[in-house]
């Protein structure tokens, strides 16, 4: 929705956007709490594994964001990287954190979206069937998908677009309150900047999640820099019938900065 375009200026430059599944299953009472009383729990992947490659940017992402004793960030919490996050990392450190962020590769399955995964630090998928099984996210006030197509839904005939992986994080009022996910294969250098500035908009304190979402897009149209490393399985820049794929030298295309989109409550 934030890069329809009426020939002058995309959504997202006049409104913040986010989406709603069930209305009746959306909690917008809450609204995250300041910095300092927002514990965050981030796993992320940076080595290549099997047909994927290497993203070196979830390193620098995370440290932004995770505040250490000697680091910079933003958000108290735990952080696991490469062979640290395991599935008992995330399974077992979820109780006490406010916000989830995941940062590595995903796949979403259209054929048959449970199926669909996301990459843990040592290679191994995590299912939709996994997903579904995990403890501890009533109290978790936002996920974040930092991977690609993990807001893609099926083609069920339902108008359900806006699923997939996301989807199972929420549901009910007994799972997470929000997910920020990707609706394709996104870069990893612009993800990195795009998630560093969301949070930095968040943390002020003055502003919603959808609102600090759209700030983080439109600070990325002027940046510049881009690459072509993915968080999926394969990417081509778009070309025409016979050319060869377009170089881009910054991020104002949408591709770089409309995938990610705000699932529930955008408060």
């Amino acid at each position: 929705m934030g890069a329809l375009f009426d020939g002058k200026q995309y959504l997202i430059q006049r409104f913040a956007v986010s989406n709603i599944l069930s209305a009746g299953l959306t909690d917008t009472d809450d609204r995250l709490q300041s910095p300092q009383n927002t514990p965050i729990l981030a796993l992320g992947l940076t080595q290549a594994k099997g047909n994927f490659g290497a993203l070196p940017n979830v390193k620098a992402e995370l440290a932004a964001i995770v505040k250490q004793a000697k680091g910079t960030g933003i958000y108290p919490g735990d952080e696991y990287l490469d062979q640290a996050f395991t599935k008992a990392a995330l399974e077992d450190n979820i109780r006490g954190h406010s916000i989830i962020h995941i940062a590595t590769h995903g796949e979403f399955k259209p054929a048959n979206p449970r199926d669909s995964y996301f990459l843990l630090g040592t290679g191994i998928p995590y299912l939709i069937k996994d997903v579904q099984t995990l403890r501890d996210l009533k109290t978790v006030h936002l996920v974040v998908l930092s991977a690609c197509e993990t807001g893609l839904g099926g083609a069920d005939g339902l108008g359900l677009e806006v699923s997939g992986i996301s989807s199972f994080f929420m549901g009910d009022r007994d799972r997470a309150k929000a997910v920020l996910a990707s609706l394709w294969q996104v870069n990893d250098n612009s993800t990195a900047q795009l998630m560093q500035q969301f949070y930095q908009n968040l943390a002020k304190g003055t502003m919603t999640k959808a609102e600090a979402l759209r700030q983080a897009q439109l600070s990325l149209m002027g940046g510049s820099g881009a690459t072509a490393s993915t968080r999926g399985d394969s990417f081509k820049l778009p070309s025409t019938a016979g050319s060869k794929p377009a170089i881009v030298h910054n991020y104002s295309h949408p591709y770089y900065w409309a995938p990610f989109i705000l699932i529930g409550n955008g408060l």
